[in-house]
This record gives C-alpha cells, sequence and structure tokens, in this order.
C-alpha cells in the first residue's frame, strides 16, 4: 500500500512561492484514523521552525499541519503497516540547513490520548513547546540538535513509563514536572547545550537516573522532601553544598532511607557542571 495514501487526510498546497527568495512555502495537513487500541509506534521529525505539540481526545491517532520551505525541507507523513509505525514532520532537503531560513517554518501536532505510545523525537533547529501530559507513553525518547524547547508533563502519565532518554545537543532544553511522566528509568545525556530538569510530579517510590555530562549544564530540581541517592564518577561536582553528606562512594540526603520519594542518580560529569537544587515547600 502506498505509504502516503495508508496515513489517512493528506492535503498539500503551495502558499505563494517567491523566486527572489529561492522560497517556496506549502502547507500540509494529514491525519490517521484509530485502528487498533493497541500501543502504536509514533516517530516525530522536525528539521526546523517551530513545534507546538499537545495531546487530543478524538478518533484520530494523530493530526498535524504544516507550513513549510520546499526548497529546503521535505514533509514526511507516512504509515509503514509492516512495523505499525507512523512518521510525522519534516526532513531537511539538504545536508546544510540556512538556519536563518527556518523563521515561518511551523509544525502542529495532535497525539491521541487513548492509545498508548511508543513515541521518539528527533528535532533540529526547532524551537517551541511540547505538552506530554496526559499522553498514554509507555517508552519516550528525545533527541534534540540547536534548539530552544521546553517539554511540559502537565499531568500524570496513565501507563508505566518503562524507559525516558532525553539526548540534549547544542540546545536549551526545559523539561517540567517530570515526576508526571512516572518513568521507571531516565536517561539523560547533555553536549554541550543546558538542560533544566524539575522533578515535580505525581511520583511516589523509587526512579533511578542516569546522567551523562560532557561540555553541559544540567540542573536537576528536586521536590523538598525527595531522598537522593549520588553514585558514579563526577569529578567536578561538589555534592556537598547540596546539602549532601558522603558514606563511602555514595552521596545521601538526610533522611534518605525514610523518604516516601527516592531518586537515584548515576553521575557521569568529566567537564559538564551540574546543579541539584530542592524546590520550597509552598503555604
Amino acid at each position: 500500500m502506498n505509504a502516503a495514501r495508508a496515513v489517512g487526510v493528506i492535503l498539500a498546497t503551495v502558499a505563494g512561492a517567491t523566486p527572489a527568495s529561492a522560497q517556496q512555502w506549502r502547507t500540509l495537513q494529514s491525519s490517521r484514523q484509530i485502528r487498533s487500541t493497541d500501543a502504536a509506534t509514533v516517530r516525530v521529525e522536525y528539521a526546523a521552525g517551530t513545534i507546538d505539540l499537545l495531546p487530543m481526545s478524538d478518533v484520530l491517532l494523530y493530526r498535524m499541519t504544516l507550513t513549510y520551505d520546499a526548497e529546503r525541507s521535505q514533509p514526511i507523513a507516512a504509515f509503514d503497516e509492516a512495523a505499525g509505525t507512523v512518521t510525522i514532520g519534516t526532513r531537511s532537503a539538504s545536508s546544510h540547513w540556512d538556519h536563518g531560513k527556518s523563521d515561518g517554518s511551523t509544525f502542529r501536532a495532535e497525539l491521541s490520548r487513548d492509545v498508548p505510545l511508543r513515541l521518539s523525537m528527533e528535532l533540529g533547529a526547532a524551537r517551541g513547546t511540547i505538552q506530554l501530559g496526559g499522553l498514554r507513553l509507555q517508552d519516550l525518547s528525545l533527541k534534540t540538535g540547536a534548539t530552544k524547547l521546553t517539554f511540559d508533563f502537565a499531568e500524570p502519565n496513565p501507563e508505566s513509563l518503562r524507559n525516558f532518554d532525553l539526548d540534549v545537543g547544542a540546545a536549551e532544553v526545559t523539561v517540567t514536572r517530570a515526576g508526571n511522566a512516572r518513568a521507571s528509568r531516565t536517561s539523560l545525556n547533555v553536549g554541550v547545550g543546558s538542560l533544566d530538569y524539575d522533578l515535580d510530579g505525581a511520583w511516589t517510590g523509587d526512579t533511578e537516573l542516569s546522567i551523562n555530562l560532557a561540555l553541559g549544564k544540567c540542573t536537576l530540581r528536586v521536590p523538598p522532601d525527595a531522598g537522593v541517592r549520588v553514585t558514579g564518577n563526577s569529578f567536578l561536582v561538589d555534592f556537598d553544598k547540596a546539602g549532601l553528606e558522603k558514606r563511602g562512594n555514595t552521596w545521601y540526603s538526610p533522611g534518605y532511607e525514610l523518604a516516601k520519594q527516592r531518586v537515584t542518580i548515576q553521575m557521569s560529569a568529566a567537564f559538564g557542571q551540574f546543579n541539584l537544587m530542592r524546590r520550597k515547600n509552598t503555604p
């Protein structure tokens, strides 16, 4: 079956090509109906521009609207029936993206609240907000390039998130209310960019974070009463300033064993900067 036809509804229109600037702006709308209540694999790729993603309650698995420059990017709206995978977004039309020409490119996508999702996102020179709260996430992989993005978990995940992998390149990334993701295991990799990661949210028990810093900066914000344990290689990190005490080769927060929320951090930071901060109790 033709991949484009299998997607559902696709509409593309030319929106005023301008030869002087060599830009050919087009708009594409695409959606796919829910065919099964089984878990679905959704891949989002976006080369450059403004992105807006949020959950929806509808009979559709996804709905998207793209505005893109056909000279510099290629739209994606494909369904691989054999693999059961939907891929949406854009790819760069060449190996050298002109970031100055990305202004005007927009990508809005809505994903179903009703279907369990294995979601992966690979974002280039993108900026915007990704609303992940309320989605039924089973696995989540986020990879960013030269981005300025906020990932927000405004609502608790109805599913148990097995793996949450976040790779931050030359980017400025903020993750808010990540406790609502209900992730059993989280891997944070920061290259030369910065990551602000807030563990606020509806989680109890234990969660594990693996943090790998190259030259970047990571700020981890934890609830005021959460227990924190840090192990691993952390040459340039001074944990006693964060109120932790050392026992052997491991750092602990006071009262770690009695905490209702406990986070174990496996740290690798040779040259990067790591800050551990506690949110204050609100009256």
